[in-house]
């Protein structure tokens, strides 16, 4: 026997006594007949139960006597009894009571139970069926089961007709659906996963019923499933993969369902349930177009605003972020056509004059802040949002300037800024959606009579004087941060009222307090950097430096000459050169953005005006030069180096040329530049060589450029020849192993060029490829350049150089040549004839043209031929070379070969001694006249040589000849080496 809530009981070991069973008259004869007989009786529990259960006074005085003589007696053994024992009171005795049959809990018995006729009426029965039902399979239904349990939805809604007691055993089912379902097999999330889906469809038709415990009950089932994540059981069967209900969810379409319920929908509590499903649902970008196909969004916007009379903080919750959703997750087409809508836009904007006006509370402050939010979102999704009409920009506005400007206007009673951080949000989103829509000409001008750039400008100064009343000291730099990053769009689009705020002023005044922490050490002020305005600016002026220098490049770039007239007059360049001297060692991102970003300006001010180059000057020169100079291997660190670079070569065009430029040449530039070219990466070269085109223009920078010597004393020529190839080779243009012209028609084109065809749309609106090509690539530039040096008297290159060069030499007349060519196609297309003496004059042209093709590619081959040959000459000098050492080994080893005999052999000796004697006798000559004169003997007699030597001989240790390499060059046997011995001639 079970404790429950309904029944009271207590009990004596295993017997069970119920209050509402036995009447208080047997409970007395019961205590009476068990205290004599029982064993191990538990007085605690009779006597704090007992009482209870007595309510007359007889009764009470009998248990007081049982008590006292229970404790008396002495107990005997009893057997016990289970709890299908009845006690007859006639008899005294205990007779075996008829147990009702069990009920069978599977699925199947209890359908049958409910949908048989013989048992419609037994309501308790089905109570505790589905109540077994839920205890059996408290972890959820098993994925084959689905046909059964929405069957057995079906009896319960079909007896729910006719008594409502049902409800509750269908909302315990459906809450129990609400659990992810079970699986006996692995492959069950495959086999059963459309019947899923079906189930699902079934159960969410449930809300048209107009029970609001069932509509309630499938929210929170469809709520569970798509969002609780997927309980993992230690034994048993386990639950089915999570991605199997959200994608049954979203294939069955049930947000459909829900939204047609959300239209007629009267009960606000369903309705907000339901709001809040739709909230998780629409995090998925299916879902949201869904709800944009079923046209709810003019419900939800109408019962937000009606909300907003009725202080519902929780459904206007629940509905901004429902719109939040749907804007960002949703189709951009759909979301424009459903929210650029004047009745979407209008209720956003009168929920948001509410919360303006009536907002005190800390839930109210961070809804208004969720609307401003939505209507972010919705200028980026939607621009063509009729947020003008509805008066939404001019109360943005309103807000936005709040703490700066000050109105008369009625919707801002009431309405001030406090330095809390839901204003401080407030004002931050209200700049940012302005500045956004600021393009649009009306709406700018909207922003501009209520004050915006007045307001934005109040933050233009020196933070370091500011004592804010309305914000801190973190929230005014930031706000100054954001102010002027939003001055770098808007300022360029409105320059008459920026001159009316005195803008130039402003920002240079702003520009000098940024560096004085370089100038005046004893500057004391340090950024927070807390937003992202003011990354790397902590403890530093670098942020607003920063952004100051943004706001003169988006000035500047607008090429207005009276701004910029009145910039340089208020000493500009001058402020722009200290913060180039202040940054020109560093290694800071930030640092490096601002550098490159004023060398941007000094280009765009200085282009065009003398007197501003010569401001430049050698200081400026210097600190060109030096970003010049960086090393090559932090172009690709990420750091920024690479625009930097840029920035410096921008400037030697707009800065150098023509005025500065023999101060330029005096301090190396020239070289500077060409090593630059030698190791930047290939996506600059063609700057680089620009800038240098550019500067030999001037005769007096062509010897520079002749006289540097690169990384393994390369030449400029040399260096401009090895970009040639490089460029033909990723055009992909016709060329050999030695670089020679393979295709005599197409000298100059790449894969590009030979792939595409003459356009009859294009012929007279683009310029065609032959043209194209000249700026696409260096190949223009690297001729211009070598034209400049010349052709004739250049360093001596090699043969695969001088191969490169004819074509480069050739490469005007070859460019001509594909103008021709494409004229001729041009005509050709548009099926015009050319008269004789033009047809004569175009074929004229094509011969010369080929002639001057094949002209180049013999001479190519004689280039390659004579290389041929001088390389087979050095081959035979070398060949010439191992033979005569060979031959001179081979004399070498006889001699030695011939003295180890002669030293070893005494018949070898006296036979060399002889020859030798003989040879001796031959050489001398007789006088003349002289026949009868004694002759005297020259040779010594007992001599063991055969050699004229000296005084001592060198004699091998090793009896055998060593046999030497022909191949190596044997060296001069030296009079004297240190393991031979000597031997004293006698």
């Amino acid at each position: 026997m079970r404790l429950n809530d309904h029944r009271s009981c207590f009990k004596v070991d295993n017997f069970s006594y119920e209050k509402s069973a036995l009447s208080q008259h047997i409970f007395s004869e019961h205590l009476l007949f068990f205290g004599e007989k029982l064993k191990n009786f538990d007085f605690g529990i009779i006597k704090q139960v007992a009482p209870r259960n007595l309510d007359r006074a007889e009764d009470s005085f009998i248990f007081s006597h049982v008590l006292k003589k229970m404790e008396t007696i002495e107990v005997q053994k009893f057997p016990l009894m289970g709890s299908n024992m009845q006690y007859d009171t006639s008899t005294r005795s205990f007779i075996e009571r008829q147990q009702p049959p069990k009920l069978d809990t599977t699925l199947e018995k209890v359908l049958h139970l409910l949908t048989d006729p013989h048992s419609a009426k037994v309501r308790e029965r089905h109570t505790k069926a589905v109540k077994k039902i839920c205890d059996k399979y408290q972890n959820g239904f098993y994925l084959k089961d689905l046909g059964l349990v929405y069957k057995v939805v079906e009896s319960l809604v079909e007896h729910m007709k006719h008594d409502e007691h049902y409800t509750s055993s269908l909302v315990q089912i459906i809450m129990l659906s609400g659990k992810s379902f079970l699986k006996e097999k692995a492959s069950d999330d495959a086999v059963y996963g459309k019947d899923l889906t079906e189930f699902l469809v079934k159960l969410v038709k449930l809300t048209e019923l107009p029970k609001p415990m069932v509509q309630i009950a499938v929210t929170h089932c469809i709520g569970s499933l798509y969002c609780t994540p997927v309980p993992i059981y230690n034994d048993g069967p386990q639950a089915c993969r999570h991605e199997l209900n959200i994608k049954a969810i979203e294939d069955s379409n049930v947000v459909k369902i829900f939204a047609t319920e959300l239209k007629k929908m009267e009960d606000d509590t369903v309705y907000q349930e339901i709001l809040h499903l739709l909230l998780f649902l629409s995090l998925s970008s299916s879902n949201c177009d869904c709800l944009l196909d079923m046209d709810i969004i003019d419900v939800i916007s109408r019962n937000m605003v009606a909300a907003c009379g009725s202080s519902n903080s929780k459904l206007l919750q629940l509905s901004v972020e429902v719109l939040w959703n749907v804007i960002e997750y949703g189709n951009p087409l759909k979301v424009q056509d459903r929210f650029e809508t004047p009745a979407v836009v209008r209720s956003l904007y009168s929920t948001f004059c509410h919360f303006i006006q009536k907002a005190k509370t800390k839930q109210d402050l961070q809804l208004r802040n969720d609307v401003m939010s939505v209507t972010q979102v919705l200028v980026t999704r939607c621009p063509n949002a009729p947020l003008l009409e509805c008066g939404f920009i001019k109360i943005l506005t309103l807000v936005s300037t709040n703490s700066e400007v000050k109105t008369t206007d009625e919707l801002m009673n009431g309405f001030s800024m406090k330095p809390q951080n839901d204003d401080f949000e407030l004002k931050k989103a209200a700049w940012t959606t302005l500045i956004g829509l600021a393009e649009n000409d009306a709406m700018r001008q909207v922003m501009i009579d209520v004050g915006l750039l007045t307001a934005l400008f109040d933050y233009v100064k020196p933070n370091d004087s500011v004592c804010s009343v309305e914000w801190t000291s973190a929230q005014y730099e930031e706000l100054q941060l954001q102010a002027l990053s939003s001055l770098e769009t808007l300022s360029p689009l409105c320059l008459e009222e920026y001159m009316r705020e005195h803008g130039n002023t402003r920002l240079i005044m702003l520009l000098e307090w940024a560096c004085l922490d370089f100038c005046y050490p004893e500057g004391d002020y340090g950024g927070h950097g807390n937003s992202f305005f003011g990354e790397g600016g902590y403890q530093t002026r670098r942020a607003q430096l920063r952004y100051t220098v943004r706001v003169l490049l988006a000035v500047v770039r607008t090429g207005n000459e009276n701004v910029v007239q009145d910039l340089c007059d208020q000493g500009l360049i001058s402020s722009l050169l200290v913060v180039l001297k202040k940054y020109k060692d560093t290694q800071v991102p930030i640092e490096l953005s601002i550098l490159a970003n004023t060398l941007l300006i000094m280009s765009l001010v200085c282009d065009t005006d003398s007197h501003r180059k010569a401001t430049f000057g050698d200081e400026g020169v210097d600190l060109l030069l030096q970003f010049l100079s960086l090393d090559s291997g932090k172009f690709s660190s990420g750091l920024g180096y690479h625009k930097l670079l840029l920035s410096a070569v921008n400037a030697i065009w707009c800065c150098v040329s023509f005025m500065n430029q023999d101060l330029f040449l005096e301090r190396g530039g020239i070289p500077i530049l060409l090593d630059l070219l030698e190791r930047c990466p290939p996506s600059m070269q063609n700057l680089v060589l620009g800038a240098l085109l550019d500067l030999t223009e001037e005769a007096r920078a062509v010897p520079h450029v002749v006289t540097w010597r690169g990384s393994g004393q390369k030449t400029a020529v040399s260096l401009l020849i090895q970009l040639w190839r490089a460029e033909e080779q990723a055009m992909g243009v016709k060329r050999d192993r030695n670089h020679v012209m393979t295709d005599p028609a197409t000298p100059l084109q790449g894969v590009e060029q030979l792939m595409s065809d003459v356009s009859a749309q294009a012929l007279s609106s683009t310029p065609t490829l032959a043209i194209l090509d000249v700026a696409d690539n260096m190949r223009a530039k690297i001729y211009a350049m070598l034209f400049r040096i010349g052709f004739e008297n250049l360093p001596p290159v090699s043969a695969k150089d001088q191969i490169t060069l004819t074509l480069i030499e050739n490469y005007l007349d070859f460019k001509v040549g594909e103008v021709w060519e494409e004229i001729i196609a041009e005509l050709m297309l548009d099926n015009i004839t050319p008269i004789k003496s033009d047809r004569e004059a175009l074929k004229e042209i094509q011969t010369i043209i080929a002639a001057k093709s094949e002209a180049v590619r013999r001479h190519q081959m004689e280039i390659l031929e004579r290389e041929s040959m001088v390389e087979l000459e050095e081959e035979q000098m070398c060949y010439q070379q191992i033979k005569f050492n060979f031959k001179q080994w081979e004399q070498q080893n006889a001699s030695r070969i011939n003295f180890i005999n002669k030293t070893s052999d005494y018949e070898t000796l006296q036979m060399s001694k002889q020859r030798q004697s003989a040879l001796a006798e031959k050489s001398k000559q007789e006088p003349p006249g002289i026949r009868d004169t004694v002759e005297h003997s020259t040779l010594l007699k007992m001599l063991t040589t055969t050699v004229h030597s000296g005084r001592h001989i060198n004699v091998p240790l090793s009896d055998k000849p060593s046999i030497v390499s022909p191949h190596k060059v044997l060296p001069a046997i030296s009079p004297t080496r240190s393991n031979e011995r000597s031997v004293v001639t006698q």
